[in-house]
């Protein structure tokens, strides 16, 4: 057994080890090679300190990711295990090299989400992770949609003009601050994310008020052919013009868009202590098919962190 931080050397492993995970999921990405360094080079992920890779006689077994979020003194763990290794007790290993390297980022506390997977679950809580909320995952299966009628003053556009990436980072960070878990994000990381493979400009609404962008609905697609299932990623809108409808004909925004784009079924995750939410999104017709577990750990001050091989 080999534990060493990741060098771009071993995309290929780490992209066979996706791949892996998906075949045994029986889910599928597009371009999974494209999709998986994508979302490395992230800004600010700093995959080469924060990218931990388990070897066990040569081959990758499992790998967990320690994402930093500074602004709120957090880290979020990801976890990806072979399905081989599903039940090996890996996780206890990776899971203690994050909780190091968490303190060594200075973060006050490390989350991880995990579904219902006991085994995980129990190997969470002996390292001391406690549960702390619960999402639901959402699916809507293709319907005809009713148009919702909203005020004259307010149009829908797609993001793409020059400036949206700092018009979307400030809507988005005033829509959520406060939100549990947000962490406020930079037009750096918004436009990244903005033209990344799995979405589009066009899955990026923007619902105007005149020339004043009031709320966003942000979607993507996963998959391909006719495996391809549209996700609901965020939708948010400006404090100050809530409880005016909007959520709705912003959602009825995104449907459409992905609906468009011949997808099979739309997913979302929603924090199941947002009634406003849950209610919403069950009025238009999406139905809870799983659950999915925030853990919480407060990782030990000034322990040392895994140096790079």
């Amino acid at each position: 057994m080999v534990i060493r931080n990741f060098l771009w050397k071993h995309i290929s492993a780490v992209v066979e080890l996706e791949s892996q995970i998906l075949q045994a999921e029986g889910s599928s990405i597009d371009n999974v090679k494209q999709s998986v360094e994508e979302y490395l080079l992230q800004p600010n992920l700093d995959v080469e300190n924060n990218l931990f890779l388990y070897e066990d006689n040569g081959n990758l077994a499992g790998l967990a990711i320690v994402c930093p979020e500074p602004s709120i003194k957090r880290s979020v763990l990801i976890l990806k295990i072979h399905p081989d290794y599903q039940f090996k007790n890996i996780q206890e290993t990776l899971i203690d090299i994050a909780l190091k390297r968490a303190s060594y980022l200075r973060a006050s506390v490390l989350h991880i989400q995990v579904g219902d997977n006991q085994f995980l679950t129990n190997i969470l809580m002996n390292a001391g992770f406690k549960y702390v909320r619960t999402y639901w995952t959402m699916r809507w299966d293709l319907q005809p949609l009713h148009s919702t009628v909203i005020p004259t003053k307010y149009s829908f556009r797609p993001y793409g003009k020059r400036g949206d990436a700092e018009v979307l980072t400030k809507i988005q960070n005033d829509a959520f601050s406060g939100s549990w878990g947000f962490a406020p994000n930079s037009p750096e990381e918004i436009e990244y994310r903005a033209n990344m493979g799995i979405t589009s400009h066009e899955g990026i609404i923007f619902l105007n008020e005149g020339t004043n962008v009031r709320g966003y609905c942000w979607t993507y697609i996963l998959g391909s052919g006719k495996e391809k299932v549209g996700v609901i990623s965020m939708i948010g809108i400006d404090p100050a013009f809530r409880q005016r409808g909007l959520g709705k004909p912003l959602l009825e925004a995104g449907l459409k868009h992905l609906s468009s784009r011949n997808v099979s079924q739309v997913e979302l995750e929603v924090d199941s202590n947002n009634t406003a939410a849950t209610k919403l999104y069950i009025s238009m017709g999406f139905t809870k098919v799983g659950d999915r577990h925030w853990f919480e750990a407060s990782p030990i001050p000034n322990l040392p962190t895994v140096p790079p091989s």
